[in-house]
């Protein structure tokens, strides 16, 4: 998974969107894998990605499924591209999903797009394996 910077206006929204997925930067990292792998564990189906050297972690999955971690942030689908739920840029995710694509060398695949950050990679199909979760 790839990571570029980017400047976007962000403005709450009035309605938030329904969490699809959660990331988790740096030192929320493990536990947020540790929160997903008691869930995986227990029979959640989650699909997730990690940027290099696991400086991030995205989990994707049904809204009862999705693991906690303090610090990290759920993230809904607008036009195509993972966002904040409560957050939306400007301009609307719908115009953005092209160039960002462009952007990251991601024709296709997973788009998340946090303020000041975009995070690409393929779209993760297959169900987690819990020893991809267990610490190294």
């Amino acid at each position: 998974m790839s990571a570029a910077q980017v400047s976007l206006r962000w403005r709450g929204r009035d309605v938030a969107l329904p969490a699809a997925a959660v990331v988790a930067a740096d030192a929320v990292v493990p536990e947020l894998r540790a929160d997903t792998l008691l869930r995986v564990t227990a029979g959640a189906r989650l699909r997730a990605c990690a940027g290099r050297e696991q400086s991030w972690l995205i989990v994707l999955g049904d809204l009862a499924d999705l693991p906690w971690a303090d610090g990290a942030v759920y993230l809904g689908w607008d036009g195509g591209v993972l966002v904040p739920t409560l957050a939306e840029p400007w301009p609307c995710a719908d115009l953005l999903r092209e160039p960002l694509r462009h952007l990251t060398q991601q024709p296709a695949g997973l788009i998340a797009l946090l303020p000041g950050l975009v995070l690409a990679g393929p779209l993760p199909q297959e169900p987690l394996d819990p020893g991809w979760l267990a610490p190294a």
